[in-house]
């Protein structure tokens, strides 16, 4: 699902989201949208997202991105499991004007590169992807009461677990989703959202028996035309 706020400006070239600049620079990454460069990563796809600003001037943002592969309809799979802003070394918002993207494009990659947590490769270890969650759940107040996204982020860690049939990594990802949730029973907006606590346990729990049907939706979701046609990425512990 592309989002209309962020697709490409129309006019001359120089006021359009440089991709193909962004594309050289990742050769790992391939054009999924007109907004988006992605890899497919075993179970989820990855990558760069650009976010158009209109401000005195247009800017645009690089956004590293992450989407499941394992929901049932390819349309649920476009809704992002986090969105992770860069910045500069002011530790600004990289926000970059498209007027100026020629003279900011290489410090700009440097800084996507120094801080996409080695996400972004042909083999990715399951301990950075694990840092990086937790990074992104301690340092994003946006997801304080947002419960679906931090339960996605507990599937993303039991699922990548499942797929890769690693039983220690399975026992991690639970003891992590116990403690997450012993915070969650002292919210009290948090049935609002999610229903009953002890349904949403009981749910997390049915994927490890599960596994076989999601790897299955896993496969079917990555035969998508256009998901096909990306190059791949695979997790290693």
């Amino acid at each position: 699902m592309e989002d209309k706020e962020t697709e490409p400006i129309s006019g001359s070239p120089a006021k359009s989201l440089p991709l193909t600049d962004w594309k050289k620079a990742f050769p790992m990454l391939s054009r999924y949208a007109s907004n988006k460069l992605l890899i497919r990563q075993d179970i989820v796809l990855i990558g760069l997202c650009f976010q158009r600003m209109k401000m005195i001037k247009t800017y645009y943002r690089p956004l590293l991105t992450a989407f499941p592969l394992w929901k049932k309809t390819i349309d649920e799979c476009m809704w992002p499991l986090f969105e992770q802003s860069f910045h500069d070394n002011r530790h600004i918002p990289l926000d970059i004007p498209i007027e100026q993207h020629q003279q900011r494009f290489h410090d700009s990659v440097k800084y996507v590169e120094s801080q996409s947590w080695n996400l972004l490769k042909e083999n990715v270890k399951v301990r950075n992807l694990f840092d990086f969650l937790d990074y992104h759940r301690n340092t994003n107040v946006l997801l304080l009461n947002m419960f679906s996204m931090q339960a996605d982020f507990l599937k993303y860690r039991l699922i990548t677990a499942l797929y890769l049939q690693d039983k220690r990594l399975i026992q991690k990802a639970c003891e992590h989703a116990e403690k997450e949730m012993s915070l969650w029973k002292n919210y009290s907006n948090f049935e609002e959202t999610m229903g009953k606590l002890d349904t949403w346990r009981s749910e997390f729990y049915q994927l490890i028996d599960q596994r076989e049907e999601i790897m299955e939706r896993i496969r079917i979701n990555s035969m998508d035309k256009r998901i096909a046609k990306l190059k791949e990425s695979h997790l290693i512990i």
